[in-house]
């Protein structure tokens, strides 16, 4: 089995980000996806660069932070404060021209780091909320021509379709009362015969910021300790799985 392991939130905070980072030198993640609004993105991208780590892909998000666009020009994206609602499900009057053109911005932005992406997920999982916002998503892949992830395995033959390469399986489950090692083995045994698998995970030092803008926090510093173990590295040798990055497939 090919195994990438995606660490989302990078650049969120400066914990976050590092512990991410970590997490990819010294431990089994091969990937990540940063969040171009993030508060620590920019140290984080150089900090990547210097430890000479360039598996990062793109975080979409409208559930987090401010949009990169002018708050007046994706009214219908955020609140009074001019920050994106905290879910998706809060958006009900959202304009899809506007989600269309600040995704792009994220985008955009992204490239300005001088990094090409690996490929592009979402914060909240929220381009899978109705197929309008899927379709913008897919879209954005082909665009780019970058792998996306996908959310339900009925949705594989579609990304195929329209062009989009994707895993042949896709894991969330690895978090919350889920993130033991036990669970994190009984996962792999459960996906052995896929093709490719990618397991979504938050690695992160704690720290203050990330307790006041995040409900999952304690939980990031355990995954991380997890998946640095010389245990699941050595489960992962022993039982012939590949460590690739999003770039591989």
């Amino acid at each position: 089995m090919k195994l990438i392991i995606n660490a989302d939130d990078f650049g969120l905070t400066k914990g976050v980000t590092l512990g991410i980072l970590d997490a990819m030198t010294k431990g089994i993640v091969t990937d990540t996806t940063a969040m171009v609004n993030g508060l620590f993105l920019e140290e984080g991208m150089k900090e990547a660069k210097n430890r000479g780590i360039d598996s990062i892909g793109i975080h979409l998000t409208l559930t987090c932070g401010k949009p990169v666009l002018p708050p007046k020009e994706v009214s219908s994206l955020v609140d009074d404060n001019g920050d994106f609602y905290r879910r998706i499900g809060n958006l009900e009057d959202f304009n899809y021209e506007e989600i269309r053109k600040e995704l792009k911005a994220q985008m955009e932005k992204f490239y300005t780091y001088g990094i090409t992406p690996s490929h592009i997920d979402g914060h909240h999982h929220f381009f899978g909320y109705n197929k309008e916002l899927t379709e913008i998503v897919i879209e954005l892949a082909k665009e780019y021509k970058l792998p996306l992830r996908v959310l339900s395995d009925n949705m594989i033959q579609y990304y195929k379709s329209k062009g989009v390469k994707t895993t042949e399986a896709f894991s969330m489950e690895f978090y919350q009362d889920n993130v033991n090692e036990a669970f994190l083995k009984e996962l792999l045994l459960r996906y052995k015969d896929a093709d490719s698998l990618e397991i979504m995970c938050h690695p992160a030092y704690i720290d203050e910021e990330l307790m006041r803008i995040s409900s999952y926090n304690n939980f990031r510093e355990k995954e991380f300790d997890i998946l640095t173990s010389d245990k699941i590295k050595i489960y992962i040798k022993e039982n012939n799985i590949k460590l690739i990055s999003f770039k591989e497939i």
